[in-house]
């Protein structure tokens, strides 16, 4: 039997201390009541992670069950107090006991990183997962949801809608997605990609354009968007949360409404600098897919930025497609290559953009 202590034990029963026998192992503290060890005798046992110490003055408390009502004290001189005190805080070195140690500030700080952490998982494994199951052709259908949706309460263009359609057939957009356009009489320069192959163009940006290369890179670019899936990537992003709920509540049409929903955040969407630098170096494929000068992207953003002065800040085109010096810059390094080379015109084209005008 290991080394036995006196120590003044409170039952909770009676007002003042019963002399007491203690000794303790690496389980916990064993009480026996009296001034000799009895081995036929009752012997009280209590697992450390029950027990809270305390210290106030020369006195040293062990607090032995949870409600406090059972405890021992001894003086702090005592040769086992250093030896004891080790026993007790191993019992709180899990990562259980190392939270209740905690103070409330660094608790609430290890919630926040937390929650932090767990939204950043579901940001990057629903868009993830979403691009693996969402095939082609579900996503045209579900875009042309978006597109019903969105056009709510705008005024169509029809018959500039009619033309710019005829403008898209001329040129080679995607072969992924059925590429469909629909032109939005609205002052606003402005035109966004809907997932599945929808386009809409405000009549701000074609007024703003003064040549149909120009027309035809800013198509390019939004069906990069399309086809590269940025929009539907980040439409899947931003429903994170709640497309993690409906799925685990296997509810189809809420994921559905929710996709929908969180379509009109299209119309100023906010990509990344690297999404539109991929966008524009797509788009640029395309034009020279087409016999179009890929410089035509550089016309277009150089376009867009003389008219700035001229655009009040709230046009969304300026705000999610910023036509910067970077852009303009990659523009002009991707068309090095063709430099020496000739594209014809289209007079098709060159027609349609009379009409659109």
């Amino acid at each position: 039997m290991e080394q036995v202590y006196s120590v003044d034990f409170f039952d909770g029963m009676q007002a003042g201390a019963n002399p007491a026998l203690m000794y303790y192992n690496t389980e916990g503290i064993f009480i026996q009541m009296g001034f000799y060890w009895n081995k036929e005798a009752t012997v009280l046992f209590y697992a450390y992670n029950q027990c809270k110490i305390q210290q106030t003055g020369n006195n040293f408390f062990v607090f032995l069950n949870k409600e406090a009502t059972n405890y021992i004290s001894f003086n702090t001189n005592e040769s086992f107090v250093q030896s004891l005190k080790q026993q007790l805080e191993q019992k709180d070195s899990s990562f259980a006991g190392s939270l209740l140690r905690m103070n409330a500030l660094t608790l609430l700080l290890m919630v926040v990183v937390l929650f932090a952490g767990v939204y950043w998982a579901i940001s990057a494994i629903v868009p993830w997962a979403g691009l693996k199951l969402i095939k082609p052709e579900t996503e045209t259908e579900i875009g042309e949801k978006m597109h019903e949706s969105m056009m709510r309460g705008e005024t169509i263009d029809e018959r500039r809608t009619a033309v710019l359609q005829q403008f898209a057939k001329e040129l080679k957009l995607s072969k992924d997605y059925p590429i469909k356009l629909t032109v939005v009489k609205n002052k606003e320069v402005n035109a966004y990609a809907i997932p599945g192959g929808n386009i809409v163009v405000y009549t701000g940006i074609l007024k703003a354009m003064k040549s149909p290369d120009e027309l035809a890179a800013l198509l390019g670019h939004e069906a990069a968007h399309i086809n590269e899936r940025h929009s539907l990537k980040s439409i899947l992003r931003s429903a994170a949360t709640g497309l993690m709920v409906s799925v685990v509540l296997n509810d189809v049409s809420g994921i559905l409404s929710i996709i929908v929903e969180n379509a009109e955040g299209l119309r100023t969407m906010h990509f990344s600098r690297g999404i539109e630098a991929n966008a524009d170096e797509e788009g640029m494929k395309l034009l020279v897919k087409n016999g179009i000068h890929p410089l035509a992207m550089k016309k277009l953003m150089q376009r867009l930025k003389e008219n700035t002065p001229e655009i009040p800040d709230a046009f969304s085109f300026m705000l999610s497609h910023p036509a910067t010096d970077d852009r303009i810059k990659h523009a002009n390094e991707f068309a090095i290559p063709y430099k020496k080379s000739s594209f014809a015109p289209n007079p098709v084209l060159d027609s349609l953009w009379s009409e659109l005008k």
